[in-house]
């Protein structure tokens, strides 16, 4: 009986850890979650960017170090994922299979930046993702945090 005790308890101190680091993880990653954006010809068209691109922009950032990202394009909706590993203000998106099919297999890096509960992902210098799909899906929206 002590024993079936003493392995309920250590289990419960296990989950009970395992949340705690959860919510340490969410609450020192505030890029995690789901995030949107909508945005018009218009607005495409003053960026100087493809309008074929206008309409709801997504983001998906998963604490196991995955995303996906949704985005418009013509007539149908791109759909791409990968992983990204992230340390202070820089994160590194890779292994997107949206570029790995377009013949684009090297990484992307940005730094982001939120404020006023706005995300913003931003190439640090010119040139640091050879995937133009995965750069503009990231960096054209100003994402906001769904709920």
């Amino acid at each position: 009986m002590k024993s079936r005790l003493a392995l309920a308890l250590a289990l419960a101190v296990v989950v009970a850890w395992g949340s705690l680091e959860a919510l340490a993880t969410t609450a020192s990653a505030p890029y995690l979650g789901t995030w949107t954006d909508r945005l018009s010809e218009a607005e495409m068209y003053d960026k100087g960017f493809d309008p074929q691109m206008a309409g709801p922009f997504r983001l998906i950032m998963r604490p196991n170090g995955t995303y996906t990202t949704l985005s418009p394009y013509a007539d149908r909706l791109w759909v791409s994922r990968g992983t990204y590993t992230a340390s202070g203000r820089r994160i590194v998106f890779a292994n997107d299979v949206g570029c790995n099919d377009a013949g684009f297999t090297g990484k992307g890096v940005y730094a982001w930046a939120l404020s006023k509960g706005q995300l913003r992902l931003v190439q640090p210098y010119f040139g640091s993702d050879p995937c133009g799909g995965r750069w503009q899906t990231l960096t054209y929206p100003v994402w906001k945090k769904k709920t």
